[in-house]
């Protein structure tokens, strides 16, 4: 009987969890990254080739696994890609992430695994990037099974592997390489004095095989991904030279408590009110009531060096925190740990406070991929996409028919950090981007102008075409300019 209760909450955990990942998938508008990531994924379809960009790009996993999938389904060009392909990859990576305490159960419990499970299954930062095609959910998942395979006993290549998938995620697992090392140096410190001659005999010993495999197999499956499978070898030196080349897009500067106050402290917009203050509370509770566990010191200590890090960079995203965030939720878990044993008081507290973060997670979660998915108002909707691009591709293939030789084409978007607006354009064939408007701008039937070229193309455009305004990001307008005999035939025709 316990044994069946037990597997049915983990059941109930990863289907809510999948929930939460799934449903309506395709519905939230792309956002830029996504539309970016999405036409890097159809130029390895299309070509057959990838050389890695050290300068504007993460690695080639996300790209990588993402052209498999669309194979698979049938979306082998550009044109033929659908929003929800590329986000059921990382959408399968958010699920799987919850699995991960499940590989702790026999060592911790099933009772603090499966509330650690629990909250990430609910956790809105965590759903909410799952649901984006952007490399994060990858590097939550190659990193929390990385974190699982270091605090184990040691195991051929394992680390390696993940640390391996890891940097051929994104560059800033060296984030994560840094915080676990500083991490494991202070649970040394501490334990320095069951550390003697003998012990660090015995680890030379045990371990030198393992780490030396293990950075070897890093390496190995880094080159690998970077190099395209060996076919372009300058890919293995470009992927160190991003460390120091990579250039980051300006106006995502924050200030140092940016994190604390995104996940810890209470906001109010949009008429509701974010917050992940009882899941920060259950992990403080989690290490003050394991504290003389080696483990969950790391993972604090690691979850902490995080947070310290990314805070001390003044680049800073909502989705940068998912895998320091996944630290803490796991930490959450051990909230829960010896809870048979606790005073009555305490044990109060715990399910007070674990009810409460899944219940507000899950209402949080649910709001945040639902009705304020691609809104301003929702703390996790980073510069999000409007909603009334959606209609734009229907609409243009109506105003088609009242096109000359019903074409529209050839189209021009003038201006530069255009992005989504390729992804709804992909149907066109003739397409053309410049930074400045050309001299033969009114022969185009359509022009789409960035804020920053639309007076410079509305002077040039007075005389032949009409403007309309549109949506396109946050605070980010376009103006789509239709060429006059078109706009006056749709207008005579009313369709």
């Amino acid at each position: 009987m316990k044994r069946a209760a037990i597997i049915a909450c983990w059941i109930a955990v990863v289907f809510t969890g999948a929930f939460l990942r799934f449903d309506e998938i395709s519905k939230r508008p792309f956002h830029a990254d996504e539309a970016t990531g999405a036409r890097l994924t159809a130029a390895r379809m299309e070509s057959g080739d990838y050389r890695f960009d050290p300068l504007h790009y993460h690695g080639p996993t996300l790209s990588r696994l993402a052209m498999t999938l669309c194979q698979l389904r049938g979306e082998t060009r550009w044109q033929e890609m659908t929003k929800t392909t590329p986000r059921l990859l990382t959408a399968s990576a958010g699920v799987l992430l919850l699995l991960v305490p499940l590989l702790w159960r026999r060592r911790f419990g099933d009772g603090p695994m499966l509330l650690a499970a629990a909250v990430l299954a609910t956790s809105p930062l965590l759903v909410y990037y799952s649901r984006m095609f952007i490399h994060e959910s990858l590097l939550v998942l190659f990193g929390m099974l990385a974190l699982l395979s270091l605090t184990r006993a040691p195991r051929w290549g394992i680390p390696g592997l993940l640390v391996g998938l890891m940097f051929a995620t994104k560059e800033s697992f060296a984030i994560s390489m840094i915080a676990w090392s500083g991490a494991a140096v202070l649970v040394a410190l501490e334990n320095r004095r069951q550390l003697d001659r003998a012990w660090w005999i015995s680890a030379w010993r045990d371990y030198r095989a393992p780490v030396a495999a293990s950075l070897l197999t890093a390496a190995l499956v880094a080159g690998f991904f970077y190099t395209d499978g060996l076919r372009q070898p300058r890919g293995a030196i470009d992927a160190v030279r991003t460390f120091f080349v990579y250039e980051t897009v300006a106006g995502h500067d924050k200030p140092f408590g940016y994190y604390f106050q995104l996940l810890a402290l209470p906001a109010k917009s949009g008429g509701v009110w974010w917050f992940g203050t009882p899941v920060a509370a259950l992990a403080l509770l989690g290490l003050a009531a394991n504290f003389r566990q080696p483990v969950v010191r790391f993972l604090a200590y690691s979850a902490a060096g995080h947070f310290l890090i990314y805070s001390l960079i003044a680049y800073k995203t909502p989705w940068l925190a998912c895998l320091p965030w996944a630290h803490v939720c796991l930490l959450a878990g051990f909230g829960g740990a010896g809870f048979s044993g606790r005073p009555l008081w305490m044990k109060s507290a715990i399910s007070l406070l674990a009810g409460a973060s899944l219940v507000t997670q899950f209402a949080q979660a649910r709001r945040a991929t639902g009705r304020f998915a691609s809104d301003a108002r929702n703390p996790l909707a980073y510069v999000p996409t409007r909603p009334d691009i959606e209609t734009l591709a229907p609409w243009l293939e109506k105003l088609r028919q009242s096109a000359p030789g019903n074409s529209l084409e050839p189209v021009a978007v003038i201006g530069t950090d255009y992005w989504p607006l390729p992804w709804y354009l992909r149907s066109f064939g003739k397409i053309g981007y410049w930074p400045l408007p050309p001299g033969n701008l009114a022969s185009m039937p359509l022009v789409f102008a960035m804020p920053e070229t639309a007076e410079a193309v509305a002077n040039q455009l007075a005389p032949s075409h009409i403007p309309l305004p549109r949506g396109l990001r946050a605070e980010v307008p376009v103006t789509l300019f239709v060429r006059n005999d078109i706009w006056n035939q749709w207008m005579l025709t009313g369709k």
